[in-house]
């Protein structure tokens, strides 16, 4: 049969436990989706961070092949950071592949989209669009006639801004009326457009899992009580799930629906101080100890960090990614020599890191070339630690006299990202299967597979249809 429309939802940060466990007899059309298709769980990249996992999912490639772990890459060694962008990805996403075959896109706030691309069809560009003066659609004309759907440039939602340190029921709301937002430009031009192949992403899920997951789960540490709060997210879920089924009525019958997320959603107990076990264990030098607690890019422009003799530091927030500083950066200190012994042993050291009461945790290792792959394999992280499998978060903070702590300079976090994302697909193109062991880097082929595009790119995932 030849496919006719694709239609694809991204749910940022959408977790198995919560779609697929009790929650779905109260998402009809995701059940439904479920039910006459195929599901199930999809691995998230090392670490399951938003912008390296879509655009892992979109390019078929491993990280490594685009130097991205996290939203800011390290420019000049030393914490000079820079936000990642679309330029960065110098390979082609599937809207390129199906423009080379004639076929038509839209994509609508995929994260790592922005500056837009001049695809053949609309782009929307993501979360990272840095304001509304910036041209952040394609083509350029599109822009205002989005302002014009939601009611003015100054009813634009790009994100949820400091959403962690927002009062719980007004970041409620807020998120509500961004699901409410995101549909209302998603249906427009699904519904007035030409395109065989459509994705949004919605961010909301991401930042209610982060800051109202206490309000829900009993278990955990910070719990709070509070009925106008403890179904917070899962109405966040149905006001997407609501959405969703509108479109699904308006669509043609033989459209072709997946949904999936980046990552998953873990409760988060609290998070390590990576820094400041490597200043304990010697790694990380100090010409002086903080009065009070800042970041470690914060410390070292103050002169805190004795570089020089510094062996290896960490950054990250949610998962510990630790450098070695080898002979090559400009205040390096281990040799290729010396490389592979002093990498154990700093892995050694913050994998036997325990719990908060002693306890001994799930710490899992993941060493670079274990990790990655690609042409960017010497930009990223050497070592890159899931404290308790990701129930405990990480903190490059120093200054805290502790080896735990909950308040980085964002705020704090009710949830931590979890290893697995959600995957549901249905239609008439899609046949029900298994779909155990696949990875975010098998969704590129699998969306070309569909359209039958054939291509010389050496993925690093494979069709979930053969």
């Amino acid at each position: 049969m030849t496919l006719t429309k694709l239609f694809i939802l991204g749910i940022d940060s959408a977790d198995p436990s919560q779609v697929f466990g009790p929650w779905l007899k109260e998402l009809p059309n995701m059940k439904q989706i479920v039910d006459s298709g195929s599901h199930g769980k999809i691995a998230s990249t090392v670490p399951p961070i938003t912008c390296p996992a879509w655009m892992a999912s979109l390019t078929g490639l491993n990280p490594g092949h685009f130097g991205l772990y996290d939203l800011r890459y390290i420019k000049n060694h030393y914490f000079e950071y820079s936000l990642v962008n679309s330029r960065l990805i110098e390979f082609k996403r599937v809207w390129n592949y199906l423009g080379e075959h004639d076929k038509w896109s839209i994509t609508v706030m995929i994260p790592t989209t922005y500056p837009p691309q001049r695809i053949k069809g609309i782009q929307v560009a993501g979360f990272l669009t840095p304001d509304t003066k910036a041209q952040f659609t394609w083509p350029p004309k599109i822009k205002n006639e989005i302002f014009g759907v939601i009611g003015g440039e100054d009813k634009y939602i790009i994100d949820v801004y400091g959403y962690r340190k927002m009062d719980p029921k007004k970041l409620y709301e807020r998120l509500i009326e961004k699901v409410d937002h995101d549909f209302k430009i998603i249906k427009h031009l699904a519904l007035n457009y030409k395109w065989d192949f459509f994705m949004a992403v919605i961010m909301s899920i991401d930042r209610a899992q982060h800051t109202l997951w206490k309000f829900f789960d009993k278990g955990h540490p910070r719990y709070i009580e509070d009925p106008e709060l403890e179904d917070g997210l899962l109405n966040i879920y149905k006001k997407i799930d609501h959405h969703l089924g509108e479109l699904m009525d308006s669509l043609p019958e033989d459209t072709n629906y997946i949904v999936y997320s980046d990552h998953g959603a873990k409760r988060m107990i609290a998070r390590i101080n990576a820094n400041e076990i490597l200043i304990e264990e010697g790694f990380l030098k100090l010409n002086k100890y903080p009065e009070h607690p800042m970041t470690i890019g914060e410390a070292f422009k103050k002169g805190y960090i004795d570089m020089r003799n510094t062996v290896a530091f960490a950054i990250g927030a949610y998962v510990a990614q630790v450098f070695i500083n080898t002979k090559d950066k400009p205040m390096g200190k281990i040799s290729e020599e010396e490389y592979l012994a002093v990498r154990q042993q700093v892995a050694d050291a913050l994998r036997e890191v325990r719990g908060q009461n002693g306890e001994r945790l799930d710490n899992r290792v993941y060493f670079r070339e274990d990790a990655y792959r690609g042409e960017k394999l010497h930009v990223m992280p050497d070592i890159t630690i899931y404290f308790d499998n990701l129930h405990y978060g990480s903190n490059e903070m120093i200054g805290f006299k502790d080896l735990y702590s909950l308040e980085t300079p964002k705020g704090a976090d009710d949830s931590n990202h979890g290893e697995y994302g959600i995957l549901m697909m249905s239609g008439p193109n899609l046949p029900r299967k298994n779909l155990n062991g696949v990875k975010l880097e098998d969704m590129a082929p699998t969306i070309l597979d569909l359209f039958g595009i054939r291509v010389d790119t050496k993925f690093d995932g494979r069709s979930m249809l053969g």
